[in-house]
């Protein structure tokens, strides 16, 4: 299916506020192994077997039959895996609008001129915590390349003041940059900032960086106030495992090499997942949940898809 019509799919089908919601987003971990033992991240510290080259294709195809518009290939590094750009293709092929997140320690040994071929974004994560802020004078080289580039930074309650610089450095290379709070997983220390803190740097940053900023203006307004997630995102382990309704408190409904994604959401598991989501008061505004809750909202939706448009198009 093309992805415009993916998109228009899964929008009428979540504002008709059918049986259950839909995912729009796929969070796919293609490995565990890392070359960055960050503290914060539960990911490295966590030994997963990962799928050969077919088996990666046959969870990718699954997805693609869902209302998966947006795909995100992760890790771990995934530049560690020497199929790499072979999974890429694979995914673009299969029509998703998709981006890749790399700590970008290796992108230089990356084939980078193919990877604009066929990413629509490239993620780097940059911050103290992965201890490669030296890539933020290197980001005019990638984008020069072709490539649409975001920078994912986390902020602890260690560095939230740095944090101008680094906009200003994403901004004067003419990427953007998506700003995230530390989530205090069960097995790592907790490195949370202060929200009200976090919060206003935000909002003073985006008035002066409108377009750079990825992160939206529901999500600020969530650092301050009170929230519910909704499971508009999945998560799909390197072993074919769907972890739902979410990172922190989901466990695998079923694993896609076996059954279908639509299949596995109507699922005993799911529904249990989408009630514990509901009752849920965690609040931990772990990004990949927190950020596309807010797409219940049209309002919210279609502020998003303008920034995006604007920052990368328009600037």
């Amino acid at each position: 299916m093309d992805r415009k019509l993916r998109a228009v799919k899964w929008f009428f089908e979540t504002m008709s506020k059918s049986d259950y919601e839909r995912p729009v987003y796929g969070s796919y971990k293609l490995l565990h192994q890392c070359n960055l033992r960050c503290p914060f991240c539960n990911v490295w510290s966590d030994p997963m077997k990962p799928l050969d080259t077919k088996d990666v294709f046959k969870v990718i195809d699954r997805l693609s039959e869902s209302t998966i518009t947006v795909l995100s290939l992760e890790g771990g590094e995934p530049l560690l895996r020497k199929d790499i750009l072979d999974i890429i293709k694979h995914a673009h092929d299969r029509s998703f609008y998709l981006f890749m997140t790399t700590n970008g320690i290796l992108l230089d040994k990356a084939p980078l001129n193919e990877f604009s071929k066929y990413l629509d974004f490239l993620h780097i994560s940059i911050d103290e915590g992965h201890g490669n802020l030296f890539l933020l004078d290197k980001l005019k080289n990638y984008v020069d390349q072709g490539l649409k580039i975001t920078v994912q930074t986390v902020v602890t309650k260690n560095d939230i003041q740095s944090l101008r610089e680094k906009v200003e450095k994403v901004n004067a290379a003419g990427a953007r940059i998506l700003i995230m709070p530390a989530v205090h997983f069960d097995n790592t220390p907790d490195f949370s900032p202060d929200r009200k803190i976090m919060h206003d740097v935000l909002v003073d940053l985006k008035k002066e960086y409108d377009g750079v900023i990825v992160t939206s203006n529901a999500f600020i307004k969530a650092l301050e106030s009170h929230y519910t997630c909704n499971s508009f995102s999945v998560s799909i382990e390197s072993n074919g495992d769907v972890i739902y309704p979410c990172s922190v408190i989901g466990k695998p409904i079923g694993n896609l090499l076996e059954s279908d994604l639509e299949t596995l959401l109507k699922s005993e598991k799911a529904e249990q997942g989408r009630k514990e989501m509901a009752s849920c008061r965690r609040e931990c505004l772990l990004y990949l949940h927190a950020e596309t809750s807010n797409f219940h909202q049209v309002s919210n939706l279609l502020d998003y898809v303008g920034e995006t448009i604007r920052g990368y198009f328009f600037r």
